[in-house]
């Protein structure tokens, strides 16, 4: 613990210097851009020369010239800048939006936002005058993976730019959110042709409901019954004190931090046993908590040891195929998400116990030990 301390409170002095020679850096930048200095040396702005003398990448680039232009503006963003309370990447959505009149009120709303988060509030400051109402659907030629073409070869043949073929990469997997107004967001998603062909047939079912059912509409209901449906799932909490435990844990993991305060993910969040089951805890508001899914395992291996909780293989969802009407092999099998590997397991149903069509074969659960393998204790902490 006193080395991951130590480490921290040099990361932490490593990261102050950071930010310090950011501000200075912008400072200086503001001087050489006032002056024109970057035209001496014969470029053309001061853009061409961040990129070119300086090496800088084109956002990298981009970014550091608004911030020094925003700097020589309004000085006051100096100081946020210096102790990192304002990010370099959302000075740019700072910039759209603040002027003289309202810079004491519209500066402290930049203070912690990420790059997305700035863009949500220049949004509420200043919504988009026209909103585009329309789904595009194009098709996306595919891009040679890195490790199947070399990069370099590329830009010698001229085929891509430098960094082109990573950007291209990169936009294929990407979702964008793009806020518009404070209530309305443009949704970028690559998808493939069969998820067009669902939703196509989504919609035309739908109609029957909702006539002239927009896309938005149709994936709201169906987001609405998959969250139901996680809903439903059986809990070894009572739901009263799962409820009564969320609302006051606020859905966030709890999990006290070395530095102060908590986790506060509302990733993967589930309840957990301050006491442990295993070890005679009771499902009671006052002893259970919310944690993320880490901070659940980890409290499991504070509890029963590293050696203990390595004895369990990490439990997957089970998938199972349609048991046979009369006799034959049920089969269900369950992805390892560890070793990438497939594992499946069968198990004959008797002729002379036939089933009905579309029953429920033998239960299987990837929480259920193997024979010989120790009990679970609990799954978790919890």
């Amino acid at each position: 613990m006193n080395d991951a301390r130590e480490s921290s409170r040099h990361l932490a002095d490593l990261l102050r210097s950071e930010h310090m020679a950011l501000a200075d850096f912008l400072v200086a930048l503001s001087e050489f851009d006032r002056t024109g200095a970057f035209r001496r040396l014969g470029f053309a702005n001061v853009f061409d020369y961040l990129r070119r003398e300086l090496g800088l990448s084109r956002a990298a680039a981009h970014y550091r010239k608004v911030a020094a232009r925003l700097v020589a503006g309004f000085p006051e963003v100096l100081e946020p800048l210096r102790d990192g309370r304002l990010c370099l990447t959302s000075v740019v959505e700072l910039a759209r939006v603040m002027t003289r009149e309202d810079r004491s009120a519209v500066l402290p709303r930049f203070f912690g936002c990420s790059k997305q988060e700035a863009r949500e509030v220049a949004v509420e400051i200043r919504p988009a005058a026209v909103v585009p109402r329309r789904t595009v659907a194009r098709e996306v030629p595919l891009v040679p993976s890195l490790e199947a073409t070399s990069v370099d070869a590329a830009v010698d043949e001229g085929s891509v730019r430098p960094g082109e073929l990573e950007v291209r990469r990169h936009e294929l997997t990407r979702t964008v959110v793009e806020p518009l107004t404070p209530e309305l967001r443009r949704f970028h998603v690559t998808v493939s042709k069969v998820f067009l062909e669902k939703l196509k047939r989504a919609k035309a079912g739908q109609s029957h409901v909702l006539p002239g059912a927009t896309d938005e509409q149709v994936m709201q209901a169906a987001l609405n019954l998959l969250i139901a449906q996680q809903e439903k799932r059986k809990a070894s909490v009572p739901a009263r004190v799962k409820r009564a435990v969320n609302v006051r844990d606020q859905g966030k993991c709890q999990w006290a931090l070395a530095s102060g305060g908590i986790c506060g993910s509302d990733v993967r969040a589930e309840i957990d046993h301050v006491v442990p089951r295993g070890k005679g805890g009771p499902s009671t508001v006052e002893n259970c908590r919310v944690l993320c899914k880490a901070h659940n395992l980890q409290a499991a291996r504070d509890v029963y040891g590293d050696a203990h909780m390595d004895l369990f293989p990490a439990r997957v969802p089970v998938v199972r195929e349609p048991s046979p009407a009369h006799g034959g092999v049920a089969t269900w099998s369950r992805f390892d998400t560890r070793h990438g590997a497939s594992m499946l397991s069968a198990w004959p149903l008797s002729p002379r116990s036939p089933r009905r069509s579309g029953s429920p074969g033998p239960r299987a659960s990837a929480s259920t030990p193997r024979s010989g393998s120790p009990a679970w204790p609990g799954g978790s902490a919890g």
